[in-house]
């Protein structure tokens, strides 16, 4: 059967701006656990590459934990802005802990502090967890539909990219000055506070969410673990594993990103190139995000795939211009907006279809299946691909400090494209799902 365009689902201006409030200060608050902790860590404790892996392995966990308790919770209680707008205040108050983290200490101390810095990022990791990952998604998924999910998606994905531009721009010289780590966690932590005030007077949770009194509490916790569960619902998980290839190619450079720029290819100055690759990447989105969703995402899995391998590869040839920053900035643009572009855009395709196929009522019981899939794995598969790719190239300047690869985003590459095995059944059953849900859409006018 043909398809041809279709009317979307009209959001109304308060499902937006909280789809966009929530998603941004969301992130301006992971901001801290994926990318400034690890710099934190690697610049101020211990720069070896295991101290990452283990931060970035530990977290991954306790937000999986967080998300499977929490998402059970927010089915169980038929709630979800409870547990965003109080989740919200307690993450602004556990990052703000951070500014505790003493940077002056002993050698025979350091392993100590690695110790402490993991656990103080498990339990902010477990808060934002419960109000972002477990809430606030089940909260998105409630609010859509296959019309318009697409597009929700793309732009709560862009809002990392968002989030990293508002942070580099408004706070990231403080990280450079005396006492600047502890003012930059303070004022972060100030952020999801002020979000989850806001919350109390703006979120509404949707009309059909009903307490479930005939339901087991535990029985929600491992729903999505049931193998009965997952035979039924096996494209569900299909579409998670495209996502968690997804997932995995970020986490194998994005914890370095930050030292890549500066150290390795010696750019402090890269506030052009960040606000031009966001900029690309967020309009290349956008735009993809309305057309998949007004002609199906069937037609987009592989391009999308294509451009991310391409980019990738592209951000790898700095390998061959060091030193000429004017190459250097040209091919991080283009390869900056390919990279980003197609991932946020990859957002969209696997994590909408992941929303078409989640059965009414257990919206918050399959968020933490999506956590590990989405954001457990990839976790733990990043940082062990990146690792090894540290340790192969083995880049050091000639007092020994840590110089990390291009190869990195080779890496990422590799990971990436085996993202196709997914998409090809997807790619099947997109269509078939898509009209059986805007059928059913039509029904229930």
């Amino acid at each position: 059967m043909k398809q041809k365009g279709i009317q979307t689902t009209k959001l109304g201006p308060r499902i937006w701006f909280s789809v966009c409030i929530f998603g941004l200060i969301g992130q301006i608050a992971w901001i801290v656990e994926n990318t400034y902790f690890s710099k934190f860590v690697q610049n101020n404790i211990e720069s070896e590459a295991y101290a990452t892996t283990l931060l970035v392995v530990c977290s991954a966990f306790a937000q999986t934990i967080a998300t499977i308790i929490g998402g059970a919770l927010c089915d169980k209680i038929g709630k979800r802005k409870i547990i965003v707008c109080i989740g919200y205040i307690f993450w602004g108050l556990s990052t703000m802990a951070f500014s505790l983290i003493p940077v002056d200490f002993s050698e025979d101390s350091k392993m100590k502090l690695v110790a402490l810095v993991v656990i103080m990022d498990c339990i902010m990791s477990y808060i934002g967890s419960t109000a972002n990952d477990a809430g606030f998604n089940s909260w998105v998924t409630d609010n859509t539909d296959t019309t318009n999910r697409g597009k929700v998606d793309v732009v709560l994905a862009i809002m990392p990219v968002a989030a990293m531009g508002v942070v580099f721009v408004g706070l990231d010289s403080l990280t450079r000055g005396e006492n600047g780590w502890s003012k930059f966690f303070l004022i972060l932590g100030i952020i999801p506070i002020i979000g989850g005030l806001i919350g109390t007077l703006l979120l509404k949770d949707a009309k059909h969410l009903k307490k479930q009194a005939d339901t087991k509490y535990w029985d929600n916790v491992f729903y999505s673990f049931r193998p009965s569960v997952i035979k039924e619902n096996k494209m569900l998980y299909v579409c998670l594993l495209g996502s968690m290839c997804s997932g995995a190619s970020i986490q194998v450079y994005q914890s370095y990103l930050i030292n890549f720029v500066e150290k390795t290819l010696g750019i402090t100055d890269y506030v052009v190139p960040l606000i031009v690759i966001v900029l690309g990447s967020a309009i290349a989105s956008v735009v993809m995000g309305n057309l998949m969703d007004k002609f199906g995402k069937e037609k987009f899995y592989y391009p999308t795939i294509i451009a991310n391998i391409i980019g990738a590869i592209i951000v790898y040839c700095l390998k061959f211009v060091l030193g000429d920053v004017t190459k250097m900035t040209v091919i991080i643009c283009i390869g900056g907006i390919l990279v980003m572009g197609a991932s946020l855009t990859m957002a969209g395709l696997f994590l909408g279809a992941f929303r078409d196929y989640i059965p009414k009522g257990k919206e918050g019981s399959f968020m933490g299946m999506r956590m590990c899939l989405f954001v457990l794995v990839p976790m733990i598969i990043g940082p062990l691909v990146a690792q090894f790719i540290i340790n192969s190239v083995n880049m050091r300047t000639p007092d020994g400090t840590i110089l990390y690869p291009p190869e990195l985003f080779l890496g990422g590459a590799v990971v990436v494209a085996f993202a196709c095995i997914p998409a090809y059944f997807v790619k099947k059953n997109d269509k078939f799902i898509r009209a059986k849900l805007i059928a059913e859409k039509e029904n229930n006018k």
